[in-house]
């Protein structure tokens, strides 16, 4: 019995050892995140091999906003006639009551900006979708910016909201994409 007992205090010096470790990353995490920035930027393009005027109609068309626009959980609902400035939508959540709404507030032949609350009491997010005629098609690059505001967590997930939100964007204009090509 002397043999547990005198092996018993070294276990509990290791596990001491191991959870004074662990605070003192914890810690160092939680300092560094009030050093970090909770704004973030997220930037993504595609060619379209077809006209401005032509991608700038289907983006713009209240029935097809939903087919191409993604939402991660959810969609657009889908709204009638040519979307233009000062118009909104509304953003539909699988699983939650609580609705979201994007927001058109400037749109002319070759840039389109609209602000978009995922849901209610959260922060805005700017878009910016520029067309730029190329080469016989037409380069849509979008540009989201924003500020988080989800507590200490709040700075690293701007650290990697390029990550966490470039796929739910490249997903968006590739059926962007598939859209105007396939409608000729």
């Amino acid at each position: 019995m002397t043999k547990s007992s005198s092996s018993h205090p070294a276990a509990l010096y290791q596990l001491r050892k191991i959870t004074r470790i662990l605070a003192l990353i914890i810690l160092l995490l939680v300092f560094v995140g009030f050093f970090l920035p909770t704004a973030y930027r997220v930037e993504r393009s595609v060619f379209i091999g077809v006209p401005s005027d032509r991608v700038y109609s289907v983006m713009l068309s209240g029935d097809r906003l939903p087919e191409w626009m993604f939402i991660q959980g959810g969609h657009v609902v889908q709204s009638e006639g040519v979307l233009k400035q000062g118009d909104s939508v509304a953003l539909q959540y699988n699983d939650v009551v609580e609705q979201g709404v994007l927001s058109f507030t400037d749109v002319s032949a070759d840039l389109i900006r609209f602000d978009v609350r995922p849901k209610p009491k959260v922060n805005l997010v700017h878009n910016e979708i520029a067309l730029q005629s190329s080469n016989g098609g037409t380069v849509v690059k979008w540009v989201i910016e924003g500020d988080l505001s989800a507590g200490l967590l709040s700075p690293y997930l701007a650290l990697f909201a390029n990550d966490i939100a470039g796929a739910n964007f490249e997903r968006s204009l590739q059926l962007l994409k598939e859209q105007v090509e396939h409608v000729r």
